[in-house]
């Protein structure tokens, strides 16, 4: 693990204790989403504010890289790990162990590759076994190292690691001319499986193919399983078996989720389904230096920005944002009306169309027709109280 790596760790570990040691009351989750570019220290700067304004930061478990688009798969951590050993090793002039540590990376690698992640990584590593077989004298692994460093594009090695007089030491030819094609079925555990040999598509498991003989690199993958394996082909092994395993960290689909959003601030409804998953309704979003506030007051509801354009701020407007998110947290809790959802009242206009479209109306005949049943009505019931008591007379008349 590297420097900025283990800094990173320990920023994150000193928040985590924070929290810990905050008052016990229930504090509101709040999801930090990173949209970019990455800045560890951003995101550690907002959780902070977070957690001094009474709130708790989503944080561990990895869920903290996953909100910033980032997936730290068991094989990356790994890489990341085998190449800093690798680096270690030849500023320690020690190219036996910068060897064995760039060939673990280049295999890790390849297996990444074959899933189709994007691995700056792997060219790191082959400039790493150029440079040492170079000074060992070892021509045939320097111009092995020099063609797959060609395959991914020489542009891939970072600039000022390979001389210009190196890359002229091991010119463009076929490495593997004159040698030996020996048959070989290549196969993964999984069938159906992508298979690659040295860093170039080669088909699906099982394959049936023939290689030149002398070292190759082979890996497998599909879908989270992956697996490599590196040595000679010889005659006398014709099945080569390439052993997968699941690489996939705890949230790699929220993390291939928001990296999806290539950095825009996303619609409310793919917001809403971020915010279910790990079980907030509040969340800070960050691009650059802006950062917006957004929530809602239940699961179920799609989230809206906090308080218009109060939701809006920068990085050091962080501690007035968290404050804004806190107010709404208690209007939620209280019940009162949510200044952020309009009140729903009827406009005037459309009331006064309809109250003036009935003025307007003319009378249906039909209540002519009930007005005079009614008063038929009455006269028979006056008319028979009139024969039973024989006290009172009214005659009512109408033309």
């Amino acid at each position: 693990m590297g420097v900025e790596r283990v800094l990173q760790a320990a920023g994150w570990l000193t928040l985590l204790v924070a929290l810990a040691v905050a008052a016990p009351s229930r504090r509101e989750r709040i999801a930090i989403i990173d949209l970019g570019p990455p800045d560890p220290q951003a995101r550690q700067k907002l959780a902070a504010a977070a957690v001094d304004g009474g709130l708790d930061p989503l944080l561990s478990d990895g869920i903290a890289d996953a909100l910033a688009g980032e997936s730290h798969d068991p094989d990356a951590a790994q890489l990341r790990a085998a190449l800093a050993d690798a680096q270690r090793a030849y500023g320690a002039l020690d190219c036996k162990a910068t060897l064995a540590a760039s060939k673990t990376a280049i295999g890790l690698a390849a297996a990444r590759q074959a899933s189709g992640l994007p691995v700056p990584e792997l060219a790191r590593a082959l400039t790493y076994v150029l440079l040492c077989a170079d000074r060992a004298g070892d021509v045939d692994a320097a111009m092995a190292a020099a063609a797959h460093l060609r395959t991914l594009g020489r542009s891939a090695a970072e600039p000022g690691d390979v001389p210009p007089e190196l890359w002229a030491k091991y010119p463009e030819v076929d490495v593997m001319i004159d040698r030996d094609m020996i048959p070989v079925e290549l196969r993964a555990d999984v069938a159906g499986a992508e298979l690659w040999v040295d860093f170039q598509r080669a088909g699906t498991s099982p394959l049936h193919t023939a290689l030149p003989a002398g070292e190759h690199v082979i890996a497998a993958a599909t879908g989270a399983r992956r697996g490599w394996a590196a040595g000679t082909v010889v005659r006398s092994q014709p099945v080569v078996v390439i052993p997968t395993s699941v690489q996939r960290g705890p949230h790699a689909h929220l993390a291939a989720r928001i990296a999806g959003w290539k950095g825009a601030v996303p619609p409310p409804a793919e917001l809403a389904v971020v915010l279910d998953e790990v079980n907030a309704r509040v969340a800070i979003l960050r691009r650059g230096d802006r950062i917006e506030a957004w929530g809602r007051a239940a699961h179920g509801e799609l989230p809206r920005r906090l308080g218009g354009d109060d939701g809006v701020g920068t990085l050091d407007e962080a501690g007035r944002l968290v404050s804004l998110i806190q107010d709404r947290v208690r209007i939620w809790t209280e019940r009162a009306p949510d200044p952020d959802v309009p009140l729903l009242v009827e406009e005037r206009a459309p009331r006064t169309r309809r109250e003036g479209a009935r003025a307007d109306e003319p009378t249906r005949w039909w209540v002519y027709a009930a007005l005079g049943a009614a008063l038929a009505a009455s006269a028979g019931v006056l008319y028979i109280h009139e024969t039973r008591t024989d006290t009172q007379r009214i005659e009512l008349r109408w033309p």
